[in-house]
């Protein structure tokens, strides 16, 4: 930690975001996953990525079929800052 990396990737991903058709920079991946849990962290992403609002899934399993089938023919930029 205390290296910049998160500011580093964060000016990166400004650079970057407009070549993308959806752009999504998930910081504190891990505090938030272990406190929320993945199926919310896959609705924040979804939501974000996908902007149609609050999206709901009921598991991670559900999650991860909903991202391949509305995200595999978009061009998508995420980041998921702080994973491990």
């Amino acid at each position: 930690g205390g290296m910049g990396k998160t500011t580093i990737a964060r000016a990166v991903y400004e650079q970057i975001a407009k070549q993308f058709k959806a752009c999504c920079f998930l910081s504190n991946v891990r505090e938030d996953s272990e406190k929320r849990g993945l199926v919310k962290l896959q609705e924040e992403l979804l939501s974000r990525l996908l902007e149609e609002g609050k999206i709901s899934i009921s598991t991670v399993d559900i999650g991860l079929a909903f991202i391949k089938t509305r995200l595999c023919f978009k061009r998508v930029l995420i980041v998921l800052d702080d994973v491990w």
